[in-house]
């Protein structure tokens, strides 16, 4: 499938030399179109193919390449990779229909040459040959495995929210030092393998000779799942090799009975033991996988868990209502630093000079408006996990399905806060349009507030949930967090750019329609960036005391 990216570029080009010979006729103005929409949806089809491969590629657990799809659910892989096809599809949507958006902010960046200006207005063939090599060069990215590529970063995320591969390794991790085998298994454990007694199970967690139990009861644990239930997909998996390991399994019985017996030592037995972990890690990858992937539901999970031998508990959330006021006044700030940098910006630009003076009532109205939207999705976000986490209902329930309904009601909200303010408050050809009317009209609104929601969401989540892997905060970090941060930012300014261009300014308004839109646009930004700053920096978890278990969870209070 990878092969087919180059055929984005080669439709434009065999369209180039009819666009060029239609000359300025009606045909030759409806071709571009046909040229940029074909480009379009050949590279959306390529994108999802493309990135549904990405999701499911392995990834290393306990040293050995495994695939997410048995390290979840069925229903939350399917779910995880569908977001991540809409992400990659969405964002290459926006590469190549949006672009000309970000251009034609060229009459405030001055350095734009007009040749290009007229080859975006226009649609020629340059034009569209270039932005058929942006959709190669990202079709490409979603093939390409580095640590660099930031579309792959995305579908890590994903992969944590539906808990790969964290979950696998905290099971074998389990399985590694805490395994309790039944005591009513030992005898038919003893008798399906060879060279392990009753003994062996009370030696030391990590000697070969209770190292060489467990793998019996693994192995036979197994066993008794592969007769009995209809898996035959899983344990016919190439990349488990279970043929192979129960190979392995059998010359290590014959081996450790010359173990056990005190035979001179010889090359074999000298690196037996280091074959007994490799057993051992490997037994213990294909149980955690098989644990999650016959286990739909946390509960059932936990329970199965507890019978084989091991304990998982349910992750455990502090309450994240209490730290709405953190975001409330990063809110705040984020909005009044925007406004007024952008307004002073602008008049710079503009030939103004630098004017520290703006319009007050200007600052509090965007405020106002702010907190309507960005801060009342967050704080009903916040109350309804509260609210869900106290009666018990989210119990079970992935983050990513948390992060799904966080958009959603964040994208109805929002816009609700928004309405009300803007009958309220707003300029009279608003607010004096029939509510249900001027909801649709501010609906637009809502994807800012939602995306900052997920975010703020998943970072809160990182610092108070005991499942999710814990925010670096060290120094080391510091930049690449800030650079996460700003590219959020970024991000949700691209998205919101056809809306924030749209802006109009009544006649009688103090800032002219452009001066509306470049501040509309550099507040987004502020937005954005401060709530993500709050997010990644404002919080930090208590230290763990001495002894207690990774992963258990902590309180988290405001930084600084």
């Amino acid at each position: 499938m990878a092969r087919l990216v180059p055929v984005v570029i080669t439709a434009v080009l065999v369209c180039s030399p009819a666009l060029a010979d239609q000359g300025g006729n009606a045909v030759g103005d409806f071709l571009p179109q046909v040229a940029q929409w074909a480009i379009t949806l050949l590279g959306l089809t390529v994108a999802a193919r493309l990135a549904w491969q990405a999701f499911g590629r392995a990834v290393p657990v306990a040293d050995v390449p495994t695939f997410p799809k048995y390290m979840t659910s069925h229903r939350q892989y399917l779910l995880g990779s569908s977001a991540f096809v809409l992400f990659a599809c969405g964002f290459f949507l926006l590469l190549v229909e949006e672009n000309r958006q970000v251009i034609m902010l060229a009459p405030l960046v001055p350095a734009i040459p007009e040749a290009i200006l007229e080859a975006v207005k226009t649609q020629s063939p340059p034009y569209l040959i270039v932005v058929a090599a942006m959709g190669a060069v990202y079709l490409y990215l979603l093939t390409k495995e580095a640590p660099w590529n930031a579309l792959l970063m995305m579908r890590d995320v994903i992969h944590t929210w539906i808990s790969v591969p964290q979950l696998a390794k905290q099971i074998i991790a389990q399985i590694r030092f805490a395994l309790r085998v039944p005591a009513e298994t030992t005898a038919e454990v003893i008798a399906s393998a060879a060279g392990v007694t009753e003994a062996d199970f009370s030696k030391g967690p990590r000697t070969p000779d209770r190292m060489w139990a467990e793998v019996c009861y693994m192995r036979w644990w197994l066993t008794q799942r592969r007769e009995f239930r209809a898996d035959a997909t899983f344990f016919t998996e190439d990349s488990f090799a279970f043929e192979q390991l129960a190979q392995k399994f059998q010359w290590a019985s014959s081996t450790m009975a010359r173990w056990k017996s005190g035979s001179a030592l010889d090359l074999e037995l000298t690196t037996f033991p280091q074959t007994i972990r490799e057993l051992h890690d490997n037994f213990a990858r294909l149980v955690a996988c098989y644990l999650i992937y016959r286990n739909g539901l946390r509960n059932n999970l936990c329970t199965e868990a507890k019978e084989f031998g091991i304990d998982i508990d349910a992750a455990t959330h502090s309450n994240p209502l209490q730290y709405w006021i953190i975001y409330a006044i990063a809110l705040i700030f984020s909005v009044y630093i925007g406004v007024i940098v952008s307004a002073v910006a602008y008049d710079f630009i503009d030939g103004q000079g630098i004017v520290l003076r703006q319009d007050p009532n200007r600052l509090l109205a965007w405020v106002l408006y702010a907190l309507c939207n960005y801060g009342l999705a967050i704080v009903v976000v916040l109350l309804l996990r509260w609210i869900l986490s106290t009666l018990g209902v989210d119990t079970g329930q992935s983050h990513l399905v948390t992060y799904c309904w966080t958009f959603l009601v964040s994208f109805v909200v929002g816009p609700a806060g928004l309405t009300a303010a803007v009958h309220y408050f707003g300029q009279p050809s608003l607010s004096q349009l029939p509510y249900p009317d001027l909801y649709f009209r501010m609906l637009q609104w809502g994807l800012g507030p939602a995306l900052v929601s997920v975010y703020v969401s998943y970072y809160l989540d990182r610092q108070s949930c005991s499942d999710l892997p814990d925010i670096d905060n060290s120094a080391a970090t510091v930049w690449w967090r800030l650079l996460n941060c700003f590219v959020f930012a970024v991000g949700t300014v691209l998205l919101l750019l056809p809306n924030l261009l749209s802006l109009t300014a009544p006649p009688d308004a103090i800032w002219v329609a452009s001066k509306l839109q470049f501040i509309a646009t550099g507040t987004t930004f502020s937005m954005a960036f401060g709530l993500a700053l709050a997010a990644q920096f404002a919080l930090k978890k208590h230290p763990q005391p001495q002894g207690s278990l990774p992963g258990s969870n902590a309180n988290i209070v405001i930084s600084g």
